[in-house]
Protein backbone atom coordinates (compact mmCIF):
# COMPACT_ATOMS: atom_id res chain seq x y z
CA UNK A 1 0.00 0.00 0.00
CA UNK A 2 1.51 3.47 -1.12
CA UNK A 3 0.19 7.04 -0.23
CA UNK A 4 0.87 9.65 -2.81
CA UNK A 5 0.11 12.87 -3.01
CA UNK A 6 0.99 15.25 -6.17
CA UNK A 7 2.77 11.82 -7.48
CA UNK A 8 5.22 11.48 -4.91
CA UNK A 9 5.26 8.59 -2.25
CA UNK A 10 4.98 9.45 1.18
CA UNK A 11 5.13 5.44 2.26
CA UNK A 12 4.49 1.95 1.66
CA UNK A 13 2.77 -0.80 3.93
CA UNK A 14 4.42 -4.05 3.83
CA UNK A 15 3.40 -6.75 5.15
CA UNK A 16 5.94 -9.54 5.78
CA UNK A 17 5.81 -13.69 6.45
CA UNK A 18 8.71 -15.47 8.35
CA UNK A 19 8.74 -18.69 9.08
CA UNK A 20 10.57 -19.94 12.66
CA UNK A 21 13.58 -22.44 12.12
CA UNK A 22 13.92 -22.56 16.08
CA UNK A 23 11.40 -22.05 18.53
CA UNK A 24 11.51 -18.25 19.43
CA UNK A 25 11.65 -16.90 22.87
CA UNK A 26 10.41 -13.31 23.78
CA UNK A 27 10.20 -13.26 27.40
CA UNK A 28 8.20 -10.79 29.75
CA UNK A 29 10.91 -10.53 32.11
CA UNK A 30 11.58 -12.14 35.66
CA UNK A 31 9.61 -15.02 36.54
CA UNK A 32 5.72 -15.93 37.31
CA UNK A 33 3.91 -17.94 39.00
CA UNK A 34 2.29 -19.56 36.10
CA UNK A 35 2.64 -22.92 34.36
CA UNK A 36 6.92 -22.08 33.51
CA UNK A 37 9.22 -20.10 34.84
CA UNK A 38 9.56 -18.00 32.16
CA UNK A 39 6.67 -17.63 30.53
CA UNK A 40 6.60 -15.45 27.04
CA UNK A 41 5.10 -12.39 25.72
CA UNK A 42 1.19 -12.67 25.07
CA UNK A 43 -1.42 -9.91 23.35
CA UNK A 44 -3.22 -8.97 25.96
CA UNK A 45 -7.06 -9.63 24.21
CA UNK A 46 -6.32 -12.80 22.89
CA UNK A 47 -3.95 -14.15 25.09
CA UNK A 48 -1.73 -15.19 21.72
CA UNK A 49 1.93 -15.38 21.62
CA UNK A 50 3.67 -12.39 19.82
CA UNK A 51 6.60 -10.68 18.61
CA UNK A 52 6.59 -7.09 19.46
CA UNK A 53 7.75 -4.44 17.23
CA UNK A 54 10.45 -3.58 19.25
CA UNK A 55 12.12 -6.80 19.60
CA UNK A 56 11.95 -7.17 15.73
CA UNK A 57 13.59 -3.46 14.73
CA UNK A 58 16.36 -4.09 17.65
CA UNK A 59 17.24 -6.78 16.51
CA UNK A 60 17.24 -5.87 12.81
CA UNK A 61 18.92 -2.33 13.79
CA UNK A 62 21.98 -4.15 14.97
CA UNK A 63 22.28 -6.41 11.94
CA UNK A 64 22.19 -3.65 9.51
CA UNK A 65 24.89 -2.22 11.70
CA UNK A 66 26.86 -5.09 11.29
CA UNK A 67 26.07 -5.37 7.49
CA UNK A 68 26.83 -1.58 6.98
CA UNK A 69 30.22 -1.39 9.30
CA UNK A 70 27.95 0.71 11.61
CA UNK A 71 28.18 -1.58 14.56
CA UNK A 72 31.63 -0.17 16.37
CA UNK A 73 34.46 1.85 15.12
CA UNK A 74 36.29 4.85 16.35
CA UNK A 75 36.59 8.31 14.52
CA UNK A 76 39.91 10.21 16.19
CA UNK A 77 39.17 9.27 19.67
CA UNK A 78 35.77 9.24 19.97
CA UNK A 79 33.82 5.73 19.48
CA UNK A 80 30.67 5.30 17.70
CA UNK A 81 27.81 2.61 17.82
CA UNK A 82 25.09 2.85 15.98
CA UNK A 83 23.30 -0.48 16.85
CA UNK A 84 21.41 -0.41 20.16
CA UNK A 85 20.83 2.98 21.64
CA UNK A 86 24.10 4.54 21.31
CA UNK A 87 25.05 5.02 25.09
CA UNK A 88 23.13 6.46 28.03
CA UNK A 89 21.99 9.72 25.78
CA UNK A 90 22.42 8.42 22.39
CA UNK A 91 25.80 9.96 22.16
CA UNK A 92 27.51 6.81 20.20
CA UNK A 93 24.85 7.47 17.37
CA UNK A 94 26.40 8.80 14.72
CA UNK A 95 23.40 10.84 13.58
CA UNK A 96 24.74 11.67 10.39
CA UNK A 97 21.67 12.58 7.85
CA UNK A 98 23.99 14.10 4.68
CA UNK A 99 25.24 11.62 3.77
CA UNK A 100 22.58 9.54 5.73
CA UNK A 101 23.63 6.97 8.07
CA UNK A 102 21.98 4.00 6.82
CA UNK A 103 21.54 2.52 10.85
CA UNK A 104 20.51 6.00 12.34
CA UNK A 105 18.02 7.14 9.48
CA UNK A 106 15.70 3.73 8.78
CA UNK A 107 15.86 3.04 13.20
CA UNK A 108 15.82 6.93 14.24
CA UNK A 109 18.39 7.98 16.82
CA UNK A 110 19.00 10.59 19.54
CA UNK A 111 22.04 12.95 20.61
CA UNK A 112 20.83 14.76 23.48
CA UNK A 113 18.03 17.21 23.89
CA UNK A 114 16.63 18.69 20.00
CA UNK A 115 18.70 16.39 17.59
CA UNK A 116 17.31 13.64 17.44
CA UNK A 117 14.60 11.86 14.71
CA UNK A 118 12.46 8.93 14.39
CA UNK A 119 13.16 6.47 12.41
CA UNK A 120 11.75 6.22 9.28
CA UNK A 121 10.79 2.61 9.20
CA UNK A 122 8.33 1.57 11.38
CA UNK A 123 7.68 -1.99 12.95
CA UNK A 124 4.64 -3.63 13.82
CA UNK A 125 4.40 -6.43 16.31
CA UNK A 126 4.14 -10.28 14.50
CA UNK A 127 1.09 -11.98 15.22
CA UNK A 128 1.06 -16.05 14.57
CA UNK A 129 -0.42 -16.64 11.19
CA UNK A 130 -0.13 -20.28 10.90
CA UNK A 131 0.74 -22.31 13.78
CA UNK A 132 1.51 -26.44 13.50
CA UNK A 133 0.26 -28.59 15.63
CA UNK A 134 0.53 -32.82 15.95
CA UNK A 135 -2.23 -34.83 14.48
CA UNK A 136 -2.42 -38.50 13.37
CA UNK A 137 -1.48 -37.85 9.57
CA UNK A 138 1.39 -35.82 10.97
CA UNK A 139 2.02 -31.68 11.15
CA UNK A 140 -1.22 -29.53 10.04
CA UNK A 141 -0.90 -25.98 10.27
CA UNK A 142 -4.08 -24.37 11.72
CA UNK A 143 -5.12 -20.93 11.48
CA UNK A 144 -8.27 -18.93 12.58
CA UNK A 145 -11.28 -16.06 11.00
CA UNK A 146 -8.94 -13.68 13.20
CA UNK A 147 -5.36 -14.40 12.25
CA UNK A 148 -6.69 -14.52 8.32
CA UNK A 149 -8.70 -11.33 8.57
CA UNK A 150 -12.88 -10.24 8.20
CA UNK A 151 -13.37 -11.48 4.94
CA UNK A 152 -13.63 -15.30 6.68
CA UNK A 153 -15.42 -14.26 9.22
CA UNK A 154 -18.68 -14.85 7.43
CA UNK A 155 -17.23 -18.97 7.54
CA UNK A 156 -19.44 -19.46 11.07
CA UNK A 157 -17.11 -22.20 11.74
CA UNK A 158 -18.42 -24.00 15.20
CA UNK A 159 -15.76 -25.13 18.31
CA UNK A 160 -16.20 -29.06 17.23
CA UNK A 161 -15.41 -28.11 13.54
CA UNK A 162 -12.27 -27.58 11.42
CA UNK A 163 -12.62 -26.72 7.49
CA UNK A 164 -9.65 -28.25 5.68
CA UNK A 165 -7.94 -25.68 3.48
CA UNK A 166 -4.89 -28.39 2.40
CA UNK A 167 -5.28 -31.25 0.06
CA UNK A 168 -3.68 -33.54 2.17
CA UNK A 169 -6.25 -32.68 5.04
CA UNK A 170 -9.39 -32.36 2.79
CA UNK A 171 -10.43 -36.20 2.77
CA UNK A 172 -10.45 -36.36 6.59
CA UNK A 173 -13.62 -36.31 8.36
CA UNK A 174 -12.19 -36.35 12.02
CA UNK A 175 -8.88 -34.97 13.18
CA UNK A 176 -6.48 -34.50 16.06
CA UNK A 177 -5.17 -31.52 16.87
CA UNK A 178 -2.86 -32.15 19.52
CA UNK A 179 -4.99 -32.96 22.37
CA UNK A 180 -8.18 -32.17 20.86
CA UNK A 181 -10.20 -34.00 18.34
CA UNK A 182 -12.72 -32.03 15.61
CA UNK A 183 -14.99 -33.60 13.09
CA UNK A 184 -14.90 -31.71 9.44
CA UNK A 185 -17.36 -29.08 8.35
CA UNK A 186 -20.35 -30.29 7.65
CA UNK A 187 -21.82 -27.67 5.24
CA UNK A 188 -20.76 -26.46 2.44
CA UNK A 189 -18.56 -23.14 2.34
CA UNK A 190 -17.07 -21.09 -0.62
CA UNK A 191 -13.46 -21.76 0.35
CA UNK A 192 -11.82 -19.37 -2.25
CA UNK A 193 -11.93 -16.10 -0.56
CA UNK A 194 -10.18 -18.05 2.27
CA UNK A 195 -7.48 -19.11 0.31
CA UNK A 196 -6.67 -16.05 -1.37
CA UNK A 197 -5.68 -14.49 1.86
CA UNK A 198 -2.68 -17.05 1.77
CA UNK A 199 0.12 -15.69 0.38
CA UNK A 200 2.46 -17.12 -2.77
CA UNK A 201 5.49 -17.15 -0.33
CA UNK A 202 4.12 -19.90 2.27
CA UNK A 203 5.58 -23.14 1.05
CA UNK A 204 3.78 -25.77 -0.73
CA UNK A 205 4.33 -28.36 1.99
CA UNK A 206 2.36 -26.26 4.47
CA UNK A 207 -0.05 -24.97 2.01
CA UNK A 208 -1.19 -28.55 1.52
CA UNK A 209 -2.17 -29.29 5.56
CA UNK A 210 -3.33 -25.78 6.34
CA UNK A 211 -6.85 -25.91 8.44
CA UNK A 212 -9.21 -23.53 9.81
CA UNK A 213 -10.76 -23.86 13.17
CA UNK A 214 -12.40 -21.17 15.29
CA UNK A 215 -10.79 -18.60 17.33
CA UNK A 216 -11.68 -20.08 20.29
CA UNK A 217 -10.12 -23.07 19.61
CA UNK A 218 -7.34 -21.35 17.87
CA UNK A 219 -6.12 -19.93 20.87
CA UNK A 220 -6.67 -23.45 23.33
CA UNK A 221 -4.56 -25.37 21.10
CA UNK A 222 -2.04 -22.76 20.56
CA UNK A 223 -1.35 -22.05 24.46
CA UNK A 224 -1.68 -25.92 24.96
CA UNK A 225 1.24 -26.61 21.99
CA UNK A 226 4.06 -23.97 22.85
CA UNK A 227 7.40 -25.64 23.42
CA UNK A 228 8.26 -25.59 27.29
CA UNK A 229 11.74 -26.56 27.63
CA UNK A 230 13.70 -27.09 31.03
CA UNK A 231 17.21 -25.88 31.94
CA UNK A 232 19.75 -25.58 34.71
CA UNK A 233 22.35 -23.17 35.94
CA UNK A 234 25.67 -25.00 35.57
CA UNK A 235 28.21 -23.94 38.89
CA UNK A 236 31.19 -23.32 36.98
CA UNK A 237 33.45 -24.35 40.07
CA UNK A 238 32.03 -27.99 39.91
CA UNK A 239 31.01 -28.06 36.31
CA UNK A 240 27.95 -29.73 38.04
CA UNK A 241 23.88 -28.11 38.42
CA UNK A 242 22.83 -25.54 41.03
CA UNK A 243 20.78 -26.53 43.55
CA UNK A 244 17.45 -24.99 43.43
CA UNK A 245 18.56 -23.72 39.74
CA UNK A 246 16.38 -25.80 37.88
CA UNK A 247 13.85 -23.33 35.45
CA UNK A 248 11.32 -23.71 32.89
CA UNK A 249 10.40 -21.33 29.98
CA UNK A 250 8.41 -21.50 26.65
CA UNK A 251 8.86 -20.79 23.06
CA UNK A 252 7.05 -20.15 20.13
CA UNK A 253 7.53 -24.03 18.17
CA UNK A 254 9.84 -24.08 14.66
CA UNK A 255 7.84 -24.22 11.45
CA UNK A 256 5.16 -21.29 12.67
CA UNK A 257 4.38 -18.77 10.22
CA UNK A 258 4.50 -15.14 11.46
CA UNK A 259 3.27 -12.34 10.04
CA UNK A 260 4.07 -8.47 10.47
CA UNK A 261 4.06 -5.12 8.85
CA UNK A 262 6.52 -2.50 8.23
CA UNK A 263 5.58 1.17 7.43
CA UNK A 264 8.52 2.91 5.15
CA UNK A 265 8.50 6.40 5.04
CA UNK A 266 10.09 8.57 2.27
CA UNK A 267 12.43 11.21 3.80
CA UNK A 268 12.17 13.33 0.61
CA UNK A 269 10.99 16.04 2.08
CA UNK A 270 12.67 15.63 5.84
CA UNK A 271 14.97 18.27 7.37
CA UNK A 272 16.87 17.62 10.90
CA UNK A 273 19.03 20.72 12.34
CA UNK A 274 18.30 22.37 8.86
CA UNK A 275 19.68 20.02 7.13
CA UNK A 276 17.95 17.43 4.21
CA UNK A 277 18.01 13.49 4.52
CA UNK A 278 20.51 12.93 1.56
CA UNK A 279 22.30 9.25 0.82
CA UNK A 280 24.77 10.77 -1.05
CA UNK A 281 25.42 13.78 -3.70
CA UNK A 282 22.35 15.41 -3.28
CA UNK A 283 20.99 12.38 -4.04
CA UNK A 284 17.51 12.11 -1.63
CA UNK A 285 16.60 9.63 0.78
CA UNK A 286 13.75 7.09 -0.85
CA UNK A 287 11.41 4.46 0.41
CA UNK A 288 13.69 1.99 -1.54
CA UNK A 289 16.89 3.17 0.23
CA UNK A 290 15.15 2.66 3.99
CA UNK A 291 13.92 -0.80 2.81
CA UNK A 292 16.51 -2.11 1.39
CA UNK A 293 19.02 -1.45 4.54
CA UNK A 294 15.44 -2.79 6.89
CA UNK A 295 15.70 -5.81 4.69
CA UNK A 296 19.56 -6.38 4.71
CA UNK A 297 18.92 -6.64 8.55
CA UNK A 298 16.17 -9.15 8.34
CA UNK A 299 18.30 -11.48 6.46
CA UNK A 300 20.37 -11.91 9.44
CA UNK A 301 17.56 -13.43 11.12
CA UNK A 302 17.92 -17.05 10.04
CA UNK A 303 21.65 -16.76 11.39
CA UNK A 304 21.50 -14.32 14.38
CA UNK A 305 18.01 -14.82 15.71
CA UNK A 306 15.84 -12.60 17.79
CA UNK A 307 14.51 -12.71 20.78
CA UNK A 308 16.07 -14.56 24.10
CA UNK A 309 17.72 -17.79 25.01
CA UNK A 310 20.19 -17.67 21.12
CA UNK A 311 22.90 -19.64 23.43
CA UNK A 312 20.57 -22.53 24.37
CA UNK A 313 19.19 -23.42 20.18
CA UNK A 314 16.79 -20.32 19.96
CA UNK A 315 15.73 -17.71 18.12
CA UNK A 316 15.98 -17.74 14.13
CA UNK A 317 13.79 -17.41 11.50
CA UNK A 318 13.23 -16.52 7.84
CA UNK A 319 11.69 -14.24 6.52
CA UNK A 320 9.82 -15.75 3.26
CA UNK A 321 9.75 -13.98 -0.73
CA UNK A 322 13.43 -11.61 0.62
CA UNK A 323 14.46 -10.16 -2.51
CA UNK A 324 18.08 -9.96 -2.83
CA UNK A 325 19.42 -6.56 -1.82
CA UNK A 326 22.38 -4.87 -2.35
CA UNK A 327 24.90 -3.58 0.25
CA UNK A 328 25.07 0.03 0.25
CA UNK A 329 28.11 2.42 0.47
Amino acid sequence: MNQKTDELELYELKTYYAVTIDPIHVGIGGTRLERVDLPILRDPATRLPKIPGTSISGAARANTALVTGKYSWKDGNKEFSCAGKGGEAGEKHCGSVDPACPVCVPYGFSKGTGFGMQGLAQFFDAHIFLFPVYSMIGPVWVTSPIMLGDMCTKTNILNNEFCPLGEKVESKEKLNFGWIMLEKINKDIDKEPILQLIPSCIPTLIKQRIVLISDAIFIKIVNSNLEVRTSVSIDPSTGAAEDGALFTYEAIPRGTILRFDVVYNSGINLEINGKKLRVKDGVPVTIDWVKKHVENGFKLFEILGIGGMNTRGMGRMKLLSLERGEKDE
